[in-house]
């Protein structure tokens, strides 16, 4: 019998999130590229509606002249989100709630940014103006009207009826212009002397308190690349590497970079940490929608990983205690007792029937009395056997509970070793080859329902949002159980055209964005034969629309009503 006690130590658990590197989400450079974008897209157009599904989050319904649909996403208290818009995103019908009403219905005169703060005003008809404040730790939205706050997202009633004015008044851009061509007053407003006597994460902490528009992550690429150039740091190999970069910001190139456990935004070639890949983009909006959509994923990796700690560590206490108590049941023998009264009552076999209670001396141990309990309707001899046949039975259920003591002992070093592995996991990668890797112990300790576990991993599924998920199929018989059992007659069907491929079920349970939809054909396009090819046809569709024809091939089906999108074939996201 296993007797060792079972414990676990309950580690102090950090589930993975995005590190420090939060670069330029709200960089002035940034902002200033993308109101550019929002300026050419949204003048004209006119605030459908604003509203809040989600805490922090401020979402504006815009129209473009051309009857296009977009939304624009605004996010407060979060170092990792600031602005980004995408189309045809659909508005929850619970737990939502209307904001900034006096702004419907209002076309949009100009967009433009600030010259000196991080601030992006949509100057409205009807003298209003939606204000964006994508400060690092004071960001906040407001609707304006001649002026003055009249409603605060962030519900800072001090500010309302008052004047909104901006704290700064160097202008950032002309400014920096000014240092990118004189040297001497580079150096003099850098006070160089007194920079240089610095620590190197003093230096990294000067930088941005006398270069305007400059932040820690600019700080830091800037160093990096002048002590590329020189060791000692000498101020012309400084000056160099400022300009390097603030032509790089004035010339945006936005890319999402990632490492193994991270991942982040920059519009400028980020060079001062290492990392595995980047993926470029052709617009500062896609890049910052893509980061948007990753970050998202990941944050939702750090909540899976937190609620699976949480169940196996209550599992883990509750088997336990299960040992614990099968453990002190299984120190009585109660055979040996019943053993022994049936001597006992053997050796006094002359006593008359009907008695209720014999007290015997007890010959086998210390001579102590002991009462036996006995049938008054059968003779001693009787009530003996009666004893030796209730020992034979506690011997089996004692055989029976050691054997099931075992099994629980065992099942509760599995549950540790899950633990364990998964305090190691740091990535959505490895989540899912942690999932994969113990399925059966995940469905026998009731961590994943048997019909979640078999949809988990019958097919490949990637995670664009809380409420948007992409599966695809891995082979044609794959293909068949995903597009006829498991898809709706709504979710949307993707399959590269003309070749084979991967089936594709876009699930959401409202209308899924274009951006997403895009995405979903990227992936379709990843998983056929065209994969190698520079774009690619990718049929969508409603899934009603795809039918089996009778006796037709594993895999293969007809579609009877098509829209076709041309993609590249890239595979952008991990799988869920």
């Amino acid at each position: 019998m296993m007797t060792a006690s079972i414990s676990v130590e309950i580690v102090k658990y950090n589930f993975f999130m995005l590190s420090g590197i939060f670069a330029m989400i709200k960089n002035y450079f940034t902002l200033y590229a993308l109101s550019l974008e929002l300026k050419s897209l949204f003048e004209g157009a006119y605030v459908f509606e604003a509203f809040s599904q989600q805490k922090n989050e401020l979402c504006l319904s815009l129209i473009t002249h051309d009857k296009r649909r977009f939304t624009l996403f605004a996010v407060a208290q979060s170092a990792h989100l600031s602005l980004y818009f995408s189309e045809m995103f659909q508005r929850q019908k619970r737990n939502t709630v209307n904001l900034m009403t006096r702004a419907n219905e209002k076309q949009i005169r100009a967009v433009r940014i600030s010259d000196c703060e991080r601030i992006i005003y949509f100057e409205l008809e009807a003298s209003l103006t939606l204000v964006f404040q994508l400060f690092s730790a004071a960001t906040n939205f407001f609707l304006l009207e001649n002026g003055l706050v009249v409603e605060s997202f962030k519900k800072e009633t001090d500010l309302l009826h008052q004047p909104f004015l901006e704290r700064s008044h160097t202008p950032i851009l002309r400014t920096l212009e000014r240092l990118s061509t004189d040297y001497d007053l580079f150096c003099q407003t850098l006070d160089f002397d007194a920079f240089v006597s610095l620590s190197a994460k003093d230096q990294e902490r000067w930088l941005p308190k006398k270069l305007i528009g400059f932040d820690a992550y600019l700080s830091r690429e800037t160093l990096f690349r002048a002590r590329s150039k020189s060791a000692t740091l000498e101020s012309h190999a400084l000056y160099e590497a400022f300009q390097d970069v603030f032509y790089e910001l004035i010339s945006p190139e936005p890319k999402v970079y990632f490492s193994a456990n991270d991942v982040w935004f920059s519009i400028i070639t980020h060079t001062h940490t290492p990392f595995e890949h980047a993926e470029a983009f052709d617009s500062i909006n896609d890049a910052l929608r893509f980061y948007a959509q990753q970050v998202h994923q990941r944050a939702n990796f750090g909540k899976d990983l937190l609620s699976l700690r949480k169940s196996l560590e209550r599992l883990i206490e509750k088997t336990q205690q299960q040992v614990r108590t099968m453990q002190a049941q299984h120190t009585i023998n109660r055979a040996e007792m019943y053993e022994t009264f049936g001597k006992l009552l053997l050796l006094h076999r002359d006593m008359p029937k009907g008695l209720t209670e014999l007290e015997v001396e007890n010959v086998f141990s210390d001579g102590e009395r002991v009462k036996i309990a006995l049938d008054a309707a059968k003779s001693i001899q009787e009530n003996a056997e009666s004893y030796f046949e209730r020992a034979k039975k506690s011997r089996q259920q004692r055989a029976l509970a050691t054997r099931r003591l075992h099994e629980v002992e065992a099942g509760l070093l599995e549950q540790q070793r899950l633990l364990t592995e998964l305090l190691a996991v740091d990535s959505p990668k490895a989540l899912k080859a942690w999932r994969e890797r113990n399925s059966d112990w995940l469905k026998k300790f009731g961590l994943l329902p048997k019909a979640d576990a078999e949809q988990a991993y019958l097919f490949r599924r990637f995670k664009f949002s809380e409420h948007t998920e992409l599966w695809v199929g891995k082979n044609a018989q794959n293909n068949d159980l995903l597009t006829f059992k498991y898809a709706r007659p709504n979710d949307l069907w993707l399959h590269a055209r003309g070749v084979s491929g991967s089936h594709c079920i876009l699930k959401s349970p409202r209308k899924p964005s274009k951006d997403d939809i895009m995405r979903a054909a990227e992936i379709a396009a990843y998983y056929s034969a065209a994969r190698t090819s520079e774009l690619v046809p990718v049929i969508c569709t409603e899934k009603k629309y795809v039918r089996k024809p009778k006796g037709a091939p594993t895999g293969s089906v007809i579609v009877e009503r098509e829209e076709v999108l041309m993609v590249k074939p890239r595979l952008l996201f991990d799988e869920a």
